[in-house]
């Protein structure tokens, strides 16, 4: 099935970085992309009701960037991505950037049959921004 602009299967909404575009709600690949970057911004325990839900990615934020460490971090990216029934991972990747930990990640967008590059950019300030192509 070609995704089509028309098609709504997924509507949602974010305050988040919102107050510039005065956009708050978001459809289909768009939304999954807030709702994973929104899943790797929160550490395991913090949310109430839901203490498995979340990234352990940040406690690994301060560690050096081995091969172990690496597959490490694209365990828990996986987890994370496996967790949404609406994307399929592809390919990913994980290395030092700046300050801190860069994620790629080649993901199938479902219902959609499309595939784009993910990015979450892990920095020490204690926050993950959004990047895709």
């Amino acid at each position: 099935m070609a995704y089509t602009k028309s098609q709504n299967y997924f509507v949602g909404f974010s305050t988040v970085g919102e107050n510039l575009t005065k956009t708050w709600t978001h459809y289909d690949i768009d939304l999954i992309k807030r709702d994973l970057l929104n899943h790797f911004n929160t550490r395991v325990g913090e949310r109430v009701m839901r203490p498995d839900f979340g990234c352990k990615i940040w406690d690994y934020m301060m560690e050096q960037m081995t091969p172990y460490m690496r597959d490490f971090i694209l365990q828990e990216a996986l987890r994370v991505c496996e967790s949404d029934s609406r994307v399929t991972v592809n390919s990913s990747n994980a290395y030092a950037y700046g300050n801190g930990i860069r994620i790629e990640l080649t993901l199938l967008y479902r219902p959609y049959d499309v595939i784009d590059t993910f990015y979450v950019d892990f920095d020490t300030r204690q926050n993950a921004h959004l990047g895709f192509e």
